[in-house]
């Protein structure tokens, strides 16, 4: 039984990365950002696995029903926006511990960033975006930071 439940879930999330990168390669803005070794599915399916990090989210649960009868639609902003939430918070607790990024990982700070400030506009999530905004900046003075240390060793 818990080999089918982690196979549902694993499909809940290969659904959940689809939607997302169906949503986010609407923006000229996000897709500039993929010219490197890292694609967009990549980055998509990363996000995904974060949500589900502990387990299935209540919140998506709620609008699982809405979720799975949209497979091949975008998914809403507003359900973007709080995975991109959700992701950014936990890879800011990864950086705060100095553990490195990778760049998939990387991409995701600075993929929400441009999300927020271009596409979300939701004025009741104002301090969340700030929030995001608010990661990103001090996930960047953690980098330039470990950069001088690195630099002074040598």
């Amino acid at each position: 039984m818990a080999f089918l439940q982690a196979l549902v879930q694993q499909w809940h999330k290969a659904d959940l990365g689809y939607s997302l990168l169906l949503n986010l390669r609407c923006s000229e803005d996000i897709m500039q950002h993929f010219n490197g070794a890292t694609d967009i599915n990549t980055v998509t399916n990363l996000i995904a696995a974060l949500v589900y990090s502990d387990g299935v989210p209540s919140w998506l649960k709620n609008d699982e029903q809405n979720f799975e009868q949209n497979f091949e639609k975008p998914l809403k902003n507003e359900l973007v926006f709080k995975c991109l939430v959700i992701s950014c918070q936990l890879l800011f607790v990864k950086a705060s511990q100095r553990i490195n990024l990778n760049q998939a990982e990387r991409l995701i700070l600075t993929l929400s960033n441009v999300w927020v400030s271009k596409t979300y506009n939701n004025p009741s999530h104002h301090e969340l975006k700030n929030l995001i905004q608010n990661i990103y900046s001090q996930v960047c003075a953690i980098d330039i930071e470990s950069r001088k240390t690195v630099k002074n060793m040598r």
